[in-house]
């Protein structure tokens, strides 16, 4: 008897190429969010449908920010409503269903979202896993004939959830503690905590202060142009032991090398040392997503977010692999694809394809490299109608892919010693002997050939040269750009405290935040709204450079190092790693989540918030015991001025006491009969003034009292 087997993708493009896959010549009924045929029913997600429950779900008194910690014995999870409906016609479809086949991304983020539908929905039946990497055919055949038990890959599951719970927890807790605190200490703005967007920041903040700080030093370079059988070469002077030098080897004064020139002017030279070697580069292996977002930043100054929807795009059109990526090997299984996609290629007339020689194994095919899915590649299916941006992205992708099957770039790396009197000159040189998959894809600094050296040996003499001084200056270290901000996260261990111990083993962690969410991470930084609400940006972009705002100074300079530092993340994520493969525990991480959340809430609350430098403190009127903070109202909306003493209240009233702003300043006014704060108020001619005490109104102009007599702070 034949099972009723459901499959469920993660977007309705996955769903409808299973669907065409299954149902070739069609006949399928198309449903409400479904298509159905016999005993198999093929239904899908919208990303996500489940969300993390918000706090006010776990008590009431979690609408107020000052309320933590939020610490759930159990997870709620809420629908999505505007996702509702699909939620409830995936439950129909698996209530009678002897089979489920989990049809989400192959990756971590897949895997839970496909997996927290089944546990929200008490599906206790059987499930498989296909891992779809593509969408065309012989992509789809692949994955179809390679079904899984999903309990094969609980793991994963259970690593995705290890990743969201720990958000949730840091994001929700520590951004309110952190807040709550600040303001207390007249801070304006929220402190948006998150795990991985903090030590972010604090990479663009840190290197912005060592620009500032930097002073640039001046040393020199003594260099020589000489020829050999009509061939001229350059040599640089290798400084003796008797001339002094920075930590660095460098030759800080200048009269040194001026008496050095003086000297060598006149004299003829001679080869001491020829060493020759030959060298081999192969081909750089094909994009993952993060690869790619570095180059088409630095090629084209694209956004690490717009080349991720770019990819998605192509891949939704089954031009390219699936694009959330974190590896850069290919199957080799998928060897068999090589002709037909080369094939595809040279029709398209895309660079290289009619040069690429099928023959060539190249060492992107290796399974013991592949994870959930494997590099971003093109399937061979013809594009049509791509714009500007996506042709250059295809390019790229088709372009990686075909230089795999040319040979090395080979050269003949050649140093030399060339002693001049008592002084010692050295140089080196590239001899190209073939170009190799350099035909195809060439370094900026190769596009202009390569200096050619003599066939010089040991013992042949040199005329003399033409000698100069080069001023040289150190330069400061760059500022980071969306593509090498991708590229450290990616490589964070290289930003790791050099005594870590575990510094060496969180290179295969692949750094912090997924290549799907780093882009996300990077515009939430530069972001002036969220939500619809107004937000204090800690990035912004200047050109194509990343520089740290006030507000994101101030972010990482009062939040605790352990979580700025990226060492904290980076285990955690090395941590998640250990889960999915089935090494790690998931309890024993939350218990670490938790310990971080109570270190970093106990800092916040004892920590001394500097007042900001723009800043004046205001004491409060009332109690003396606060200071008088901005808030910005959602309802009217403009800012006002209250407390930070939250007992504080109006003796008269019983209430709290709000304060109009004036440019940024609270406008503290009294009566001029019993010395009470007045209060503004809205009536039906307008704002007005009240002495809550005496009762006496006073009227309103350009936002200030008009009093005979008036004490304003």
């Amino acid at each position: 008897m034949l099972k009723k087997t459901v499959y469920i993708a993660e977007k309705p493009d996955i769903g409808r190429a299973v669907a065409a896959y299954l149902w070739p010549d069609g006949g399928m009924e198309k449903g409400k969010g479904c298509f159905r045929k016999g005993d198999i029913a093929v239904t899908w997600a919208f990303g996500h449908i489940l969300g993390m429950a918000t706090p006010e779900l776990y008590g009431e008194e979690y609408k107020v920010w000052s309320n933590y910690p939020i610490l759930p014995s159990t997870w709620l999870m809420k629908p999505d409503p505007q996702k509702k409906e699909q939620l409830d016609i995936i439950k129909g479809l698996i209530k009678e269903a002897d089979v489920v086949v989990h049809a989400g991304d192959p990756d971590r983020e897949g895997q839970l979202l496909i997996d927290e539908i089944l546990d929200f929905l008490h599906y206790k039946g059987e499930v498989r896993r296909i891992l779809i990497n593509a969408k065309d055919d012989e992509s789809l055949k692949r994955a179809f004939s390679s079904l899984r038990d999903n309990k094969d890959f609980y793991g994963l599951y259970e690593a995705g959830l290890g990743r969201a719970r720990a958000d949730w927890l840091i994001g929700m807790n520590l951004s309110r503690a952190y807040t709550v605190n600040a303001r207390k200490a007249g801070h304006d703005g929220t402190y948006r905590i998150g795990r991985v967007k903090v030590p972010t920041l604090a990479l663009v903040v840190q290197r912005e202060k060592d620009i500032l700080s930097f002073k640039p030093k001046k040393y020199y370079v003594l260099q020589g142009i000489f020829a050999y059988k009509g061939i001229p070469f350059t040599a640089t002077l290798e400084p003796s032991e008797n001339i002094p030098l920075d930590e660095e080897g460098r030759v800080l004064d200048v009269n040194l090398l001026q008496a050095i020139k003086l000297k060598v002017e006149k004299a003829e030279g001679v080869i001491r040392d020829v060493a020759t070697s030959e060298e081999k580069q192969y081909p750089p292996l094909p994009y993952s997503l993060d690869t790619l977002q570095i180059e088409a930043n630095k090629i084209w100054g694209y956004s690490p977010q717009e080349v991720l929807e770019t990819v998605q795009k192509l891949y939704e059109r089954k031009l390219v692999s699936y694009p959330r990526s974190d590896c850069n090997y290919i199957p080799a299984s998928q060897r068999e694809d090589v002709p037909r996609i080369l094939a595809a290629l040279k029709e398209m007339d895309v660079q290289g394809a009619a040069g690429a020689n099928v023959d060539i194994e190249s060492k992107a095919f290796n399974d013991g490299k592949i994870t959930a899915h494997h590099a971003i590649i093109p399937t061979g299916i013809r594009p049509e109608d791509m714009n500007e941006q996506e042709e250059r992205i295809y390019g790229m992708i088709s372009k990686r892919y075909i230089v795999q099957f040319y040979p090395p770039h080979e050269f003949e790396k050649t140093t030399f010693s060339l002693q001049v009197g008592d002084e010692m000159f050295s140089g080196s040189g590239k001899i190209i002997r073939k170009m190799g998959f350099r035909e195809v894809e060439r370094e900026e600094e190769e596009q202009e050939g390569t200096p050619r050296l003599p066939d010089f040996a040991v013992g042949d003499k040199i005329a003399k040269g033409d000698y100069s001084i080069l001023n040289k200056k150190t330069k400061p270290p760059k500022r980071f750009t969306e593509g090498t901000l991708i590229a450290a996260m990616t490589n964070i261990w290289k930003f790791m405290k050099a005594d870590n111990p575990n510094r060496e083993k969180m290179k295969e962690v692949k750094g912090i935040g997924t290549p799907a969410t780093r882009d996300t991470i990077i515009a939430e930084l530069q972001a002036t709204s969220l939500k619809g609400k107004a937000v204090e940006p800690c990035l912004k972009k200047v050109k194509k450079e990343l520089l740290p705002t006030p507000f994101g100074i101030s972010l990482i300079e009062n939040v605790s190092p352990s979580l700025a530092v990226p060492d904290t993340t980076a285990e955690m994520e090395y941590a998640l790693d250990e889960i999915a493969h089935g090494k790690g525990n998931l309890s024993d991480y939350m218990d670490d989540v938790y310990s971080m959340v109570h270190e970093n809430i106990q800092f916040a609350e004892k920590h001394l918030f500097p007042l900001p430098k723009d800043k004046k403190r205001t004491p409060c009127p009332i109690c003396r015991a606060g200071i008088l903070l901005r808030k910005y109202s959602q309802k009217s909306k403009m800012y006002f001025h209250m407390c930070s003493n939250e007992k504080c209240v109006s003796p008269d009233t019983g209430r709290k006491m709000f304060y109009p702003d004036d440019s940024g300043e609270p406008v503290v006014a009294f009566c001029p009969e019993c010395e009470t704060v007045l209060a503004k108020l809205n009536g039906k001619n307008g704002a007005f003034w009240l002495c809550n005490h005496c009762k006496k109104t006073f009227d309103d102009k350009n936002g200030h009292p008009v009093l005979k007599k008036d004490k304003v702070m």
